[in-house]
């Protein structure tokens, strides 16, 4: 690392993609996705508090993501970036298995709109705002995993501190939260906890973990319907750890540590690979080359596959860049001690360091949209830029396995949240 931005962005995407390891084994042994996120901010404050407290690589880092930390609320100013580059260079796409067809390139031409004048969100984005209980009917303690759609929003329900106990939707049309299903325990496996969830709109999986009686890590993976019903069990390992999970209509996909991309039907017993063990789901059907861990924070992403049509498309990187994430549309990496956003094939290259973004924790870009980096939100489609005025010193980001579409912080009373302020940026115009 060879800047104090560098060292920043290295120690914010630490402590969103740490791996499933022993880095918070005093702990009990709780290395649920959020805990070691929160331990690790912490950690990266210590360090970068040598950076100096007056300079960029120390600003705005310290929102937590994948759950809730305290962190100091930013004031992110826009201006025009008058420098704007942009690389046309064109991305290849082809069947997997197949080899490079020069005559069928990919070529996006669109433009990155200029940052505009930041806007509270309140008034920028008034219907994805809104607010709701902190707890369930229970007094069980809430925590937002994701939007389903722009009026209802999944959750899990706590009855004490990292023990989901039930499912829930909140939905915003009718101010009420229903029951989705019970999340069960495995009997004979200790320090056990669900960790990432994700949802289609219909049904909602998650994977588990624990440690058996020969202290064998085991993971597991449930589903249920949202519209009700038992949670069902539908696989168990303990070959190797998942990293990311999601879901394909009536099929259950997910990826591991060093495994590959799997699927398995909901109901039925067949296993599919469908990849070799280099890719990692990013959010069905798309999964790219670069997996989680300290190793490959600075490595680039180099392609993006689409697993539900055979398609790879080849990404263009920029000299000098480094810890290159790719959606489908747009991407997001490091150079020359600032953030800067481009498509896969390098066209709409831009700087946000004008736009006051430092980089957020999540390495994949929102909905393959937006950008979340402390109180601030930008929205890559438009480049309107969202602020957010906090109540309190702390916020929170949804426990989704993909990039979360829910940001929230709290109303305290007593050092407790009495309710919860969530903004759901499913709920976002897609205007273009």
């Amino acid at each position: 690392m060879r800047t104090e931005g560098d060292l920043a962005g290295a120690l914010r995407q630490a402590a969103e993609r740490a791996p499933e390891s022993d880095l918070l084994a005093g702990v009990g042994e709780r290395r649920r996705r959020r805990t070691r996120r929160r331990a690790q901010l912490l950690a990266a404050a210590a360090v970068v508090v040598v950076v100096g407290a007056g300079t960029a690589a120390a600003k705005g880092i310290f929102a937590s993501g994948g759950g809730e930390g305290r962190g100091t609320a930013t004031r992110p100013t826009a201006e025009e970036d008058r420098g704007a580059v942009t690389d046309p260079t064109a991305s290849v796409t082809h069947r997997l298995g197949e080899g490079h067809d020069p005559a069928e390139p990919t070529r996006t031409v669109t433009e990155t709109p200029r940052v505009s004048a930041a806007t509270p969100v309140g008034r920028l984005w008034p219907k994805a705002l809104f607010p709701m209980p902190a707890k369930n009917a229970d007094g069980w303690r809430y925590r937002p995993v994701t939007g389903i759609n722009a009026t209802e929003v999944l959750l899990m329900a706590e009855s004490s501190f990292e023990r989901a106990g039930k499912i829930e939707i909140y939905d915003t049309r009718t101010g009420k939260a229903r029951l989705v299903t019970e999340v069960p325990e495995t009997k004979g496996l200790t320090t056990y906890f669900p960790q990432s969830a994700t949802t289609d709109g219909t049904n909602v999986a998650w994977y588990a973990s624990g440690t058996d009686k020969n202290r064998n890590r085991v993971a597991e993976i449930w589903w249920a319907p949202l519209s009700g019903g038992k949670a069902q069990k539908i696989y168990t390992t303990s070959e190797y750890a998942i990293d990311a999970i999601g879901l394909d209509g009536t099929q259950v996909v997910w990826s591991a540590v060093k495994g590959g991309v799997q699927r398995k039907p909901l109901v039925g017993s067949t296993i599919e690979l469908l990849s070799d063990e280099n890719l990692h789901l990013i959010r069905w059907p798309w999964a790219g080359d670069v997996g989680e861990g300290p190793a490959t924070l600075e490595t680039n992403q180099t392609k993006i596959v689409n697993l539900a049509e055979g398609t790879e498309t080849r990404i263009t990187v920029k000299p000098g860049t480094t810890g290159l994430r790719c959606g489908p549309t747009w991407c997001q990496g490091r150079l020359d001690n600032g953030v800067i956003i481009q498509r896969p094939d390098g066209s709409g290259f831009r700087r946000l360091a004008e736009a006051g973004f430092m980089g957020g924790l999540s390495p994949y870009p929102i909905l393959d949209r937006f950008l979340q980096d402390g109180d601030a939100v930008y929205d890559l489609n438009t480049g309107k830029q969202a602020t957010i005025t906090r109540v309190g010193d702390w916020s929170g980001v949804g426990t989704s396995s993909e990039a979360s579409t829910i940001l929230y912080w709290g109303v305290t009373k007593e050092q407790k949240p009495a309710k919860f302020w969530i903004l759901n940026l499913s709920a976002v115009p897609s205007e273009k």
